[in-house]
């Protein structure tokens, strides 16, 4: 196992992104979802950086990156990454996106397509559907109210797993909610705000035809914020596109079936499947 030491970066000019870096190999960029930072990849550190340049990056308005006063878009974000690219010194690099992650790493293929070599999307879609935005538009409420992501945690949890693993005692931490900040307790979540904003303003469907990246979509059987359907819209999207689906997860594939989730995104981006990019598939992973 590599024992590679993981560096913390920032980017230069108007708006610093904080990224981090481990491993040796190809680069293969993590971008996490809502609500999340760099620590979202932490387990899957360790097993992908005996083959990777492994890059983590705090998307605006999370973990240290701060959030713009006028907010952003998924457009915005993409090239914060490709910031990230330049200062890494990597012309073009493979590409994780989770959830609103998978929304920024789309624009990233669209807007900057010679930097993305093969292209993985995990729990994500094209453009959100009426009933997770009713869900996340409800959760915003609480949020402006409450002034804290500390109240909605309960809310939230139940959507991101499956039955079979929210009925398991062994995963109780799951559904725990962290001990807040003292120093952050008063603050307003902008940065979640402004990201919840902008994967409101998303709309991928018109650009997917013009992803020339290899791809991969992965997505949970019991995901109740990405049904089926949304994946399904996704693959069907992108020429050459492959499209599988772990039957008994929920939304945090990664942590339901995390030995199958890494595995899968390493036989992918180094090119042990899709070779040829000719065939859309749909399978049971």
């Amino acid at each position: 196992m590599d024992s590679s030491p993981t560096a913390d970066h920032v980017t230069t000019g108007p708006h610093p992104v904080h990224w981090s870096s481990t491993g040796e190999g190809p680069a293969l960029v993590l971008l996490h979802g809502l609500g999340g930072d760099r620590a979202f990849w932490a387990a899957e550190l360790p097993q992908l950086r005996d083959d990777f340049q492994v890059i983590t990056v705090d998307l605006r308005g999370s973990g240290d990156t701060p959030v713009t006063d006028d907010g952003h878009s998924m457009a915005t974000l993409a090239d914060d990454v490709c910031a990230v690219l330049d200062v890494a010194g990597v012309e073009s690099a493979h590409v994780v996106g989770f959830s609103m992650g998978g929304l920024v790493a789309q624009a990233l293929a669209v807007r900057h397509p010679g930097r993305v070599e093969r292209l993985v999307l995990a729990s994500t879609y094209a453009v959100m559907n009426p009933q997770a935005r009713m869900f996340l538009d409800a959760v915003r409420d609480v949020v402006l109210a409450e002034g804290s992501l500390r109240a909605v945690f309960p809310l939230v949890a139940p959507w991101l797993f499956s039955i079979g693993f929210l009925a398991d005692p062994a995963h109780a931490a799951w559904f725990t909610a962290p001990e807040d900040d003292p120093d952050e307790i008063a603050e307003p979540p902008a940065g979640w705000l402004a990201q919840y904003r902008a994967q409101q303003d998303f709309d991928g469907r018109a650009d997917l035809a013009s992803i020339r990246a290899s791809t991969l979509v992965l997505s949970g059987g019991q995901d109740r914020l990405v049904p089926a359907d949304d994946a399904a819209e996704l693959a069907a999207g992108i020429a050459g596109a492959t499209a599988s689906t772990y039957a008994g997860s929920g939304h945090l594939i990664n942590v339901e079936e995390p030995d199958r989730f890494v595995a899968r995104v390493r036989a992918f981006v180094l090119g042990g499947e899709d070779q040829g990019r000719s065939r859309k598939s749909t399978t049971r992973a």
